[in-house]
């Protein structure tokens, strides 16, 4: 693979980073600081930057912040990518028919990126632009309609013990099911202010250490493969994918925010609802809904 342009990789990285921590601004010197760049180099990208509309100058404060060429970029890419474009629309939606929290997420190789969210707020999530790792038991929704070759990969990247077999019966049930289901445990809670410590400093090393550290110490636990109908099981999310005219996943919608333990007859109907939603996003001119539901349901 031809080397990165170091000019354009720094550059990339700048956006990358703002964009993890998009109300905050940033002096020359905390990015610097953060990106482990020359401050000479720093200032000649910044500068050419904010020429072209990436990222504007605070008048005061000497602080930079993303600018208003990327709104334009951002249409354009969603020109581009019309399903996801149509499952943004469809969190809003859910959100609102619901009256909870609702995240969109695509696949970026081995990372997770938040691309929307929508949602009274009322309990934290991933941050629009934050990036986590793609390791187990994280993904299920993305690895659940993946081949053999990827599953394997994805578990080959674990970052604590993991039992193998139970994570392939947890995409399994993902597939029959047509959504994931992940319960809340003091170690998700552990992981969760682990990824929130991280927007502050997105890519540091220590950070992405951290969270992968408590990723893996997660377990299979997370998932919730065998449910009891006679008990409330304390969901954390549900996820449903989001296919392209392919076949292939290319986001996922989750819904969390639950204030309480569910009866498995209501974490049904929620599966059912986020599903719902995944379909009318992967509806596309001239694609039957026949071909749709067969794609959804694995």
């Amino acid at each position: 693979m031809p080397r990165p342009a170091l000019a354009a990789s720094r550059a990339i990285d700048i956006l990358n980073f703002m964009a993890a921590a998009p109300l905050r601004g940033y002096s020359l010197t905390e990015l610097v600081r953060q990106l482990d760049l020359n401050p000479a180099s720093c200032h000649a990208l910044l500068g050419a930057m904010t020429r072209d509309g990436y990222l504007v100058r605070a008048p005061r404060g000497r602080v930079y912040r993303l600018g208003p060429a990327l709104i334009a970029i951002g249409h354009a890419a969603l020109q581009c990518h019309p399903v996801v474009a149509a499952a943004r629309n469809q969190i809003a939606l859910l959100s609102s028919e619901l009256d909870m929290d609702s995240l969109l997420t695509a696949r970026l190789d081995d990372r997770l990126i938040a691309l929307a969210s929508e949602g009274p707020g009322r309990m934290p999530g991933l941050a629009v632009g934050q990036r986590v790792p793609l390791i187990p038991p994280l993904g299920t929704p993305f690895l659940a309609w993946a081949n053999e070759r990827e599953v394997d990969s994805w578990l080959a990247k674990a970052a604590g013990a993991i039992d193998a077999d139970r994570l392939r019966q947890s995409l399994a049930m993902v597939r029959q099911r047509g959504y994931a289901v992940t319960q809340r445990s003091p170690e998700q809670a552990a992981t969760g202010l682990a990824v929130l410590g991280m927007a502050e400093e997105p890519l540091a090393g220590d950070w992405q250490k951290r969270v992968a550290e408590r990723i893996g110490q997660m377990g299979e636990d997370y998932l919730m493969i065998e449910a009891q109908p006679d008990r409330l099981h304390p969901v954390m999310m549900i996820s449903a994918p989001v296919f392209g005219v392919d076949g292939a996943v290319l986001c996922t919608l989750s819904l969390f925010g639950f204030g309480r333990p569910l009866p498995l007859s209501r974490i049904a109907l929620l599966g059912e609802a986020v599903a719902r939603h995944c379909r009318m996003a992967s509806a596309m001119p001239g694609r039957p809904d026949k071909q749709i539901n067969e794609v959804g349901r694995g």
